[in-house]
Parts: structure tokens; C-alpha cells; sequence
């Protein structure tokens, strides 16, 4: 009897080992979908952490609302009827060192002869417009405390000769509903603005373009501490005020350069990276 019951236990457990079969999983715990349970590394299949960014438009501390009417000085008010940007050139500041988004692309760009090549670019272009949303920036592996992040308003130059027709549909860096691409001399614009300087039924819009040569991009830099833990992904808050934009402008003035050259100098003020 003791044989048998042996003989039966033998069988189910070389039944249960020729029955099992590895689970395939990613096993880099860098990875956002570490799987602990996984007895054999998968091929590809691991999702490495990227950099996102909630972005939030606001007029000082209150959220932006597009149909509102604002005072920027006693007794003046206007609208902002459309607010629209470029950000681009991520990168966080870590003992000196930086650190970037990992993703490229290979876009057409027009050479300064005329010609068409492909071109490898960092894929971390974004257009922002004026309502709360969640950017996925790109793929970025670094991990740890960042003492600072750096990012562009607008696009390198290189990337100023992407041609938007031949990018893949829906890129940044493809044509947009507000036409942000100026034509080959002037490349992408890193930000227009439409406003009304008051309040009046009658009064027309405003629109405000920065491009080259003039306004063509500017890098600015947010202070930390920014802290991404290995195997999640690096959440941030983008938080642009327009009070801080539009400081010192006279809309009672029609002196658009004047207008032009004040919202610039204002960026560094007015856009700021969060920890989440």
C-alpha cells in the first residue's frame, strides 16, 4: 500500500514539473512594470519611466478661465482669448550634470541649401495651449534628486528646420490649427498670444507672435529639489501664470514691440516647473 501511494505521489509531482512553464515578465527594476513574479526576462517588453507633466494655466493663484476678464492694473481689464506655446529641450540638473529625455525621432528638415534630409532630434517638442492637461514629455531613466529643471520656450534650431508637412501626423512639429509654423526663414513661433486690451463689445483682438529672428527661443530654469524615485515614472507640475506674463504691459499703449518685448522678459517669471 505504501508503494502505491508513493508511485501516485512520484506521478503527480512529475505531472505538476513537465506541467510548468516559466512566466515571462520584465525583470529590470528600473522598469515601470517590474514584475517580481516573473521567472524569465521578456523580449522588449519593459516600460522604462517617463517624464510627465501636468500642466496648469492660472492668473495669479486662480485657474485661468479663457472667457474671463482680468485687471492688470487698478481699473484696467482684458481678455486673453488664446495662449499658445512651444516647450522643448528638457532637462534636470543633478551634481552639475544634465539629464535628458532619452526619445528621438528622424524628421525632414530643409538644409540651408534648399535640400531635404532626415534629420535624428530629440522627440520632446510640445504644444501648449490653455487648458489643464496631462503631457507626456518622453522617455527619461535618470533617477534620484535633481537640483533644478531646465526646459526652452520654443524649439533649437535645428529643429526650426523641421518641415511640418512631412512629420507624422499629429507631432508637435506638425502643422498646428494656429499655423505656429512661419515658413522656412522664420521657423516655429515659441509663442502667440491673442488678447483684447479691454472689455469693449467692439474692441478687435490682438495677436501676438514671437519667432525669429527676434523672439526665436529662451531657456529658462525652475529650482528644486526634484525627487524621482527608480521604476516610477518623473510627475511634474508645468504652472504658467499670466498675471506674472502680462507684468508691466500697457495695453492703453498700442506699442505691440513694446508689448512684445515686456511679455518676454517676463518668461522666466511667469513659467515655472513644480514638483507634483
Amino acid at each position: 500500500m505504501q508503494r502505491i501511494a508513493f508511485l501516485w505521489i512520484s506521478c503527480l509531482l512529475w505531472g505538476m514539473t513537465g506541467c510548468f512553464e516559466p512566466r515571462e515578465g520584465c525583470l529590470d527594476v528600473e522598469a515601470v512594470n517590474f514584475d517580481v513574479a516573473a521567472d524569465k526576462a521578456c523580449c522588449c517588453c519593459c516600460n522604462y519611466p517617463k517624464l510627465r507633466l501636468r500642466y496648469v494655466p492660472l492668473f495669479d493663484t486662480a485657474i485661468w478661465l479663457p472667457n474671463a476678464a482680468y485687471e492688470y492694473a487698478p481699473g484696467r481689464w482684458f481678455r486673453i482669448r488664446q495662449a499658445v506655446f512651444y516647450l522643448s529641450s528638457f532637462q534636470a540638473i543633478q551634481n552639475g550634470r544634465a539629464y535628458s529625455i532619452v526619445d528621438t525621432i528622424t524628421l525632414s528638415v530643409r538644409t540651408p541649401k534648399g535640400d531635404t534630409v532626415p534629420q535624428v532630434l530629440t522627440n520632446d517638442a510640445l504644444v501648449l495651449r490653455r487648458t489643464i492637461v496631462d503631457y507626456t514629455v518622453g522617455e527619461f531613466r535618470a533617477a534620484g534628486t535633481f537640483s533644478a529643471m531646465r526646459f526652452r520656450v520654443g524649439v533649437p534650431d535645428l529643429a526650426q528646420r523641421v518641415i511640418p508637412a512631412l512629420a507624422p501626423p499629429g507631432h508637435p512639429l506638425g502643422p498646428q490649427p494656429e499655423a505656429l509654423w512661419l515658413g522656412p526663414d522664420r521657423g516655429f513661433a515659441a509663442l502667440q498670444l491673442v488678447v483684447v486690451r479691454d472689455t469693449l463689445p467692439d474692441t478687435p483682438a490682438d495677436t501676438l507672435t514671437f519667432s525669429a529672428p527676434d523672439f526665436s527661443s529662451q531657456v529658462l530654469e525652475s529650482p528644486g529639489p526634484f525627487l524621482r524615485e527608480g521604476g516610477y515614472d518623473f510627475r511634474l507640475q508645468l504652472a504658467v501664470d499670466f498675471r506674472q506674463l502680462f507684468q508691466g504691459v500697457d495695453w492703453t499703449i498700442g506699442d505691440t514691440p513694446a508689448w512684445k518685448a515686456r511679455i518676454w522678459s517676463n518668461l522666466s517669471n511667469a513659467i515655472l516647473v513644480l514638483p507634483e
